[in-house]
Formats: structure tokens, C-alpha cells, sequence
């Protein structure tokens, strides 16, 4: 009678598979953070605060880089595509909370490209954005996911 055979990953562990699905769409899903081009045309013509500049830049980055992100979460290991996916998180929960920052001392309403309608809409979106992208970088440092990435950093057993 044969047995089920297990995926087994580089560091000989079962690979955490719905960890780097979930990552990897949390990391696509950003690709609409492209739109924040229009915001950043918006500040060049005068029709929104220049502090909104930063924030603007940050997202056209991070909307840019999204599907070369999740690609390397979802099919490469190492680890530069650990660090990468750290380091990217990291600056997008630090561009959330800039916007955050920024939406809560700007005067006046918010951007019409902003996606939400109010302050309390923006303030929670920026927050619950932040709090999932923590939870990634969470679920990049716990064991079976440096296993994952770091695993063919270990010397090979003889």
C-alpha cells in the first residue's frame, strides 16, 4: 500500500504553501497603488497639497514593483528574494503610514484619487493595509518561511 507523498521544500520541511499564496496575493493586490500617478499630476498642477508628493511617489513605486514582488514570493527562494519581500513590505507599511500622517495634518478634504471618501474611510483603510502587511512580514520570519527562502543557504549534509 503506498503512501501520500509530501511536497517537501529545499530545507526538507513541507513547504508552507497557503502562507506564500496569501503573500504573494497581498504583495499583487498592490499593483493599484499605480493610480496614485494621478495624485502625484494632481500635486505637479496645484490642485493638492505637496505633502501628498512623498506618499504618491512611494505607491507608483510599490504599484510598479508589485508583480515582480509577488512573482519572486510565489516562485523564486533565497535570500534576496527574502530580503526583497521584507524590505518591500516595510517601505509600504512605512508609505501607509506617511499617507496616514499626512491625510490627518493636511487641511482640507481628501485627494480625489484617495481611495476613500473620508477621514475615518482613509484612516481605516491606512490602518487595516498596515496591519495585514505586518502580518506578511510576521508570517516572512517565522520558521518554516526562513526554512522556505533560507533553506539552500545551509551547508549540504554529507
Amino acid at each position: 500500500m503506498e503512501m501520500n507523498q509530501r511536497k517537501i521544500g529545499d530545507a526538507g520541511h513541507q513547504k508552507p504553501r497557503l502562507a506564500i499564496i496569501l503573500i504573494a496575493v497581498l504583495a499583487l493586490i498592490q499593483v493599484v497603488r499605480i493610480g496614485a500617478f494621478q495624485l502625484a499630476q494632481d500635486v505637479f498642477a496645484g490642485h493638492e497639497a505637496v505633502a501628498w508628493l512623498y506618499p504618491a511617489f512611494v505607491d507608483i513605486f510599490i504599484g510598479i514593483t508589485a508583480p515582480f514582488v509577488a512573482f519572486a514570493i510565489w516562485r523564486k527562494t533565497g535570500l534576496a528574494v527574502w530580503v526583497t519581500a521584507i524590505v518591500w513590505f516595510t517601505l509600504s507599511i512605512f508609505d501607509h503610514l506617511d499617507a496616514l500622517t499626512t491625510a490627518l495634518n493636511v487641511t482640507g478634504p481628501l485627494p480625489g484619487s484617495f481611495p476613500a471618501a473620508s477621514l475615518s474611510a482613509a484612516v481605516t483603510f491606512l490602518l487595516v493595509a498596515s496591519a495585514l502587511e505586518a502580518m506578511a512580514l510576521v508570517w516572512l520570519t517565522r520558521g518554516k518561511m526562513k526554512s522556505h527562502y533560507l533553506g539552500s543557504l545551509s551547508p549540504a549534509s554529507q
